[in-house]
C-alpha cells in the first residue's frame, strides 16, 4: 500500500513539473526574443541587449503593478523609465532604433492580448455569449 501511495504521489510531482513552462518560454524571454528578431540585431547586440531589458522589463512590470488604480500616474512613471533606459539601449542598437524597441514591446503585448481573448472565445465555443473580455489598459 505503500509503495503505491509513493509512486502515486512521484506521478503527481512529475506532472506538476512538467505543466511548468521551461524557462526559456516565459512571456518575459519571449519578448525579448521577439524584439531581437524583429529589429535583427547581431550577437553582439542580442549579448548587450538581454542583460539590460531583462532589467527594464523588471522596473516596468513593478511600475505597472504601484499604479494599477492610476493610469495616468502609470503612463508618466513608464514614459520616464523609457527615458532612463533610452541611454542604456543606444549605446547596443543605436540612438534611432530605441524607440523601436518600445514599438515592439507594444506590439508583442497586443499580440499576447489578441491570443489570450480568442483562447478565452474558443473556450466559451461557438455561439455562446459570456462576459465581454476585460476593458484594455492601454
Amino acid at each position: 500500500m505503500k509503495t503505491i501511495f509513493i509512486l502515486l504521489i512521484s506521478l503527481l510531482s512529475v506532472g506538476l513539473l512538467q505543466a511548468q513552462p521551461p524557462p526559456g518560454e516565459r512571456i518575459p524571454e519571449k519578448m525579448n526574443l521577439f524584439i531581437q528578431k524583429r529589429m535583427r540585431m547581431s550577437g553582439g547586440e542580442r549579448e548587450a541587449f538581454g542583460p539590460v531589458f531583462a532589467r527594464y522589463q523588471k522596473e516596468w512590470r513593478e511600475t505597472m503593478r504601484k499604479n494599477r488604480e492610476d493610469r495616468l500616474l502609470a503612463r508618466q512613471q513608464l514614459i520616464e523609465l523609457q527615458i532612463k533606459y533610452r541611454k542604456e539601449f543606444s549605446p547596443i542598437v543605436g540612438e534611432k532604433r530605441v524607440v523601436q524597441i518600445y514599438d515592439l514591446q507594444e506590439d508583442f503585448i497586443t499580440i499576447l492580448r489578441d491570443v489570450q481573448e480568442e483562447r478565452m472565445r474558443d473556450r466559451r465555443g461557438p455561439g455562446k455569449m459570456g462576459p465581454p473580455p476585460p476593458p484594455r489598459r492601454f
